[in-house]
């Protein structure tokens, strides 16, 4: 087991934003973290990726290697850096030159290695921080809505790519509010709204007549 939360409790203030939350995540499971805006989704990763100390309960984490890529992209795409500076430069271990060429080959990027961040569109922007989210080499991918800036066609690239990544073993945690994106068969779901309204596999989920994307809907 890599993650294993109990009784997690998060409250700011007055406020109660996640109440008695149980889950477990097991190396090479591909979880979809749903649920409505304000529902706490945000709050777990913070929780997950050490940014915060929940008020309440026990979080396990085994000593695995995070690789993140946060919903809002840094404002590192306002510096002059180019494609290869932010992947080069802004990763402690500073990756070879030959990983990068792979993943950037990979994305269909690599004539834009020595591009300006801040000439690329927000998808092209999106796919480099992708890219650095891998380059990490990480045991746990979390993606945090990863798509929101991603066209339809790369969309469907990219979750095929990270099903491909979660078949060799990496393990996934997948936060999303539109269930039609990147939903693989076997994945489990974590249904949160303040508490977990369900935790099961995407089967279950379905015979409890909750349709693929359908009340889920993009706000």
């Amino acid at each position: 087991m890599i993650i294993e939360a109990e009784h997690l409790k998060v409250e700011y203030g007055h406020s109660v934003v996640l109440s008695d939350i149980n889950f477990y995540v097991n190396k090479g499971d591909y979880l979809n973290i749903i649920g409505p805006n304000g529902s706490g989704k945000t709050t777990l990763i913070k929780l997950l990726t050490n940014l915060q100390k929940p008020s309440q309960g026990k979080l396990n984490i085994a000593p695995v290697v995070f690789g993140y890529l946060p919903q809002h992209l840094s404002q590192s795409a306002q510096l002059p850096a180019n494609v290869y500076e932010v992947l080069k430069f802004s990763n402690a271990k500073k990756p070879a030159d030959e990983a990068i060429k792979k993943l950037l080959s990979d994305m269909g990027m690599l004539e834009l290695m020595y591009h300006p961040m801040r000439k690329l569109s927000g998808g092209e922007q999106q796919r480099v921080y992708i890219i650095r989210a891998l380059l990490s080499n990480p045991d746990v991918l979390i993606l945090d809505e990863p798509t929101s800036a991603l066209d339809p066609e790369f969309r469907k690239f990219f979750y095929a790519y990270i099903e491909k990544l979660n078949d060799n073993g990496m393990t996934i945690i997948h936060v999303t509010h539109d269930l039609s994106d990147g939903l693989r068969h076997g994945s489990r779901i974590l249904e949160l709204d303040q508490v977990v309204k369900f935790f099961g596999t995407f089967e279950q989920y379905q015979l409890l007549g909750h349709k693929k994307g359908g009340h889920h809907h993009h706000v």
